[in-house]
């Protein structure tokens, strides 16, 4: 699975859930996935038949959307097709139904409406999977439900062993059983990831629509579109759409538009073209982008409120899908909250109505709200958040102003229990406001003592505050048909019957932008502003020279993805992208060993990246294979002020001995001027809280000295992504294999926390399981591993000179100590038989075998490892081929992995 999983996807290992929903799905039972958009649903339909060679019938709501999906899969080598009114090849119907390809997709309508005989067919050619994509339109009870989805259950007694797996981004408890009942599921296995994106910045602004508006924000957008990714303008109208199009094209941005009154080949142009980075933006009515495979959207911007939270969180979702940080803002008016006669027009039933009119007033709560965004959307799907604070929505990381208003709010409250909760909000804010309406007068609410007393207010001000009071407890909302209704709750009954017209409790709320002075409310500067500020994120972490290499590695991935008439992304993805930038290899084998590359890249394209890579790098004057990943990463917190005075001394000088001493951490644990030794946790928790404190920590060498290999904080990033960072460090244990420690987690989390990835940790073609294979340098971290032999009397220099150093500057405890370090790591000249010694780890069980040297070719290398299913380690390999120099094995081992022959699992060599 594993070995599929690189070949086609160019992945190591599976992100959370979906290994085990394919083991489901290869144990023939029904599933259910529920997962965030971005956290890699299509895989759990993908893998199985690759693996079993066999057919997977996909459904999915647009032909659009399919043709994408064939288009990237192509790409991975994978037969994959679509039927349907846009195929123009007349072989694909016949080829499918005889098991021709991998994937088949098609629409509901099709699927319903294809014959009998084809599906019996496909039965006996071989159908291992039936999958039902954006399952949530099967409900009702679903933000966008679609009556042809509510057929498909009909199939069930056609396919009657074919597991059926339904997926979606958006489902709450009512929807999952809606749809697990209407595909007639039997058992199925449910799968619920989180929710939360972390990638992803919210922010909520009211604003005036209106032309001023609308340039000040095509002249945000102009700022940064050509820098930094796609972005998405969904708009409530066709009018917005055509009007802010207008103005993105008139400033000379080059921008698509996408509603339902254009034509369907005008729809598909404006669709591919954006798709293809042929666009920067497209503005469109929420007609366009469902589950659009479009990793690099960077911004996502909502004009208008979207009549639900789940509408909201799949649009919003289609930004940053591939992990990069990316940005949605929400724009929103009063009127948006005034439309659900609009949006249940034409509705059948009055559960459909109810959803409607429950599912806008939870968006229009999400706009009122002055706590976290995060913390609201992640609870609406019934995922617990415990902290009070993400510090990436525009409340947690812009203070919001507060003040008494409790005489405001006691006159609120106690208009509408007068008015005997029978209203909306118009008619008490009205009240309040001394309106002498025919319906006012007509209910006498004119001859209420608190009719006129909040004439000083607007009307949206009132509301604003009729919101918080809600958000708080203090109001309740509910509906009959599409009208709305608030009373008082019970908690806020309690709180009139504390007041008395003269005197009121404090009641401490924030200030909300509708709810500012018109001087300072500033809304739709100050909205739109924030976005340039997010412009530079896909680069964080990148110092500038790498920051230079992304860009011109993206501009020749388009002009590779022209050539042979795909999309960029299909290529590979960004975040691949950004980390060939950072490592910059200089063979296949280290290019297929990153993250994200799959065999059909190296295969079909990988001399011209190498050739590319190693133009740019010389002209950027950069290294080849990560030589100055180190020396950068450094470099990007030279310019935050370390924060060390809440460091103990002994925390401090931990540190200090272990950076600039270069002590390591055993030697630091039992330093002879300790009254007594420390445990080395203790020393490795002092070192990640430095680096907490904005110290500089080099990662490589603290994972070389704990053990913490690549493979290794791959998968603990899997379980964190599983279980959320935010959770015990136990529950993250639990998820993991033995071998790794709670030391290894932590860790993990400091350098996430910091900004560091994977790939500042040695390539897994370095063995880092000892400390004591790697010593540290002037220049940086040295491998004594015998592929590097051309090396050792450079450490050798090295360590002396470091001895020297410390000798000179520190006190004659640390100077005699350095001296033990340097003869401990003493290097034996290249004709020293200690230089070819084995690694000390455990060996893998093989027999011992004739005394006769033996040389290594691909053919021979090949045979050997036919006798050892689970793999075999480097140091038995050189063993076993001792005919052969070391360098020469090695280099045949990554030609074998370059090719896609052998792969490197845990240390692990093993045939594909």
């Amino acid at each position: 699975m594993l070995s599929t999983l690189k070949q086609h996807f160019g992945y190591a290992n599976f992100r959370a859930y979906q290994k085990e929903v394919i083991d489901q799905i290869l144990d023939k039972r029904d599933c259910l996935a529920v997962m965030a958009t971005g956290s890699g649903k299509s895989l759990c339909y993908q893998v199985p038949p690759l693996l079993l060679e066999k057919t997977a019938v996909v459904i999915s709501p647009l032909i659009s959307l399919m043709q994408d999906q064939v288009m990237s899969l192509k790409q991975r080598g994978i037969r994959a097709e679509f039927l349907g009114s846009a195929q123009t090849d007349g072989s694909v119907h016949t080829k499918a139904q005889t098991g021709h390809f991998h994937l088949l997709f098609m629409t509901p309508e099709k699927a319903c409406s294809t014959p009998l005989s084809f599906w019996l067919k496909l039965l006996e050619a071989g159908i291992c999977l039936f999958a039902v994509d954006e399952a949530h339109c099967i409900s009702e009870w679903g933000h966008d439900f679609r009556v042809e989805y509510k057929q498909l259950g009909k199939l069930r007694d056609v396919l009657l062993e074919v597991p059926f797996v339904a997926l979606t981004a958006t489902a709450t408890e009512k929807v999952r059983i809606d749809i697990i009942n209407s595909l007639k599921m039997n058992d199925p296995y449910v799968a619920v990831g989180s929710f939360d994106r972390k990638n992803l910045f919210y922010g909520v602004k009211h604003f005036n629509r209106s032309l001023p508006f609308v340039d000040e924000l095509v002249q945000e957008i102009s700022k940064y579109a050509r820098k930094a990714g796609s972005t998405i303008i969904y708009c409530t109208t066709i009018k917005d759409v055509e009007q802010i199009h207008k103005s993105l094209q008139e400033a000379g941005i080059k921008t698509g538009i996408y509603h339902g009154q254009m034509s369907s080949k005008a729809r598909e142009e404006s669709h591919r073209s954006f798709v293809r980075d042929e666009l920067l933006v497209m503005v469109a009515t929420i007609a366009f982008g469902m589950g659009i495979d479009k990793p690099n959207i960077r911004q996502v911007i909502h004009y208008g409120c979207p009549k639900s939270i789940e509408s909201y969180y799949q649009e919003s979702g289609r930004c940053g899908r591939d992990g990069i940080p990316s940005v949605c803002w929400l724009y929103y008016t009063r009127a948006d909250f005034a439309k659900a006669d609009f949006y249940c027009g034409g509705l059948r039933t009055e559960n459909q109505r109810r959803a409607v009119m429950e599912s806008l007033m939870a968006a229009q709560h999400y706009c009122s709200l002055t706590t976290c965004r995060r913390k609201f959307l992640l609870n609406y799907f019934g995922e617990k958040f415990s902290a009070e604070k993400c510090g990436n929505c525009d409340n947690c990381m812009v203070s919001k102003r507060e003040r008494d208003m409790s005489k405001e709010s006691f006159l609120l409250m106690s208009c509408i229990q007068s008015c005997e909760g029978n209203w909306g909000l118009n008619m008490p804010v009205d009240v309040l406001r001394g309106s002498r309406a025919k319906k006012i007068l007509n209910s006498h609410f004119d001859k209420l003592p608190f009719h006129g007393l909040g004439k000083d207010y607007s009307s949206n001000w009132w509301k604003s505050l009729a919101y918080q009071l809600i958000s708080h407890g203090y109001l309740m909302e509910t509906f009959r048909d599409t009208y709305k209704f608030v009373r008082v709750s019970p908690k806020g009954k309690q709180y009139i019957q504390s007041a008395r017209p003269d005197h009121q409790p404090a009641l401490i709320l924030p200030l909300t932008d509708e709810m500012v002075g018109d001087e300072e409310q500033q809304c739709t500067t100050g909205g739109v502003g924030e976005l340039n500020s997010m412009a530079t994120l896909e680069c964080e972490q990148l110092s500038e020279a790498e920051a230079r290499i992304f860009h011109m590695l993206l501009d020749e991935r388009t002009k590779l993805a022209k050539s042979i008439g795909t999309a960029p992304y299909a290529v590979c993805g960004d975040q691949t992208i950004k980390k060939i930038a950072l490592v910059r290899p200089s063979t296949k084998a280290r290019l297929a060993n990153i993250d994200g590359v799959n065999q059909h890249l190296v295969v079909r394209h990988g001399d011209y990246l190498l050739q590319t890579i190693r133009d740019l790098s010389q002209e950027l004057n950069l290294s080849l294979d990560g030589g100055a990943n180190l020396q950068t990463a450094n470099s990007r917190k030279a310019n935050q002020v370390p924060n060390h005075k809440k460091l103990t001394p002994a925390k401090l000088d931990a540190w200090k001995m272990w950076h600039e001493n270069g002590l390591p951490i055993q030697k630091i644990a039992n330093f002879p001027g300790r009254s007594a030794p420390i445990k080395e946790g203790t020393v490795v928790e002092y070192l990640l809280e430095a680096a907490q404190g904005g110290l500089q920590i080099e990662w490589t060498r603290l994972c070389g000295e704990v053990g913490l290999s690549r493979e290794r904080l791959s998968e603990i990033e899997g379980a964190i992504s599983k279980v959320g960072s935010r959770e015990k460090l136990k529950r993250i244990k639990d998820e993991l294999p033995e071998d790794i420690s709670y030391a290894h987690i932590k860790i993990c989390l400091a350098m996430q926390n910091c900004g560091f990835s994977p790939e500042v940790t040695p390539p897994s073609y370095l063995d880092i399981s000892k400390a004591d294979e790697f010593v540290e340098s002037e220049s940086g971290m040295v491998s004594t591993d015998t592929s590097c032999l051309d090396t050792v009397h450079e450490v050798e220099i090295s360590v002396k000179i470091m001895a020297t150093h410390c000798c000179s500057d520190h006190n004659e405890e640390t100077s005699s100590l350095m001296v033990r370090i340097a003869q401990d790591h003493e290097v034996h000249p290249i004709n020293d038989a200690n230089v070819l010694s084995p690694r000390k780890r455990q060996k893998v069980d093989i027999p011992e075998e004739s005394s006769t040297a033996l040389e290594a070719t691909e053919s021979s290398i090949l045979d050997w490892l036919k006798n050892y299913d689970e793999g075999v380690f480097m140091r038995d390999i050189l063993e076993h081929f001792n005919g052969s120099k070391d360098e020469l094995v090695i280099d045949l081992l990554s030609s074998l992995e370059s090719d896609f022959v052998i792969f490197k699992k845990n240390d692990l060599y093993m045939l594909l």
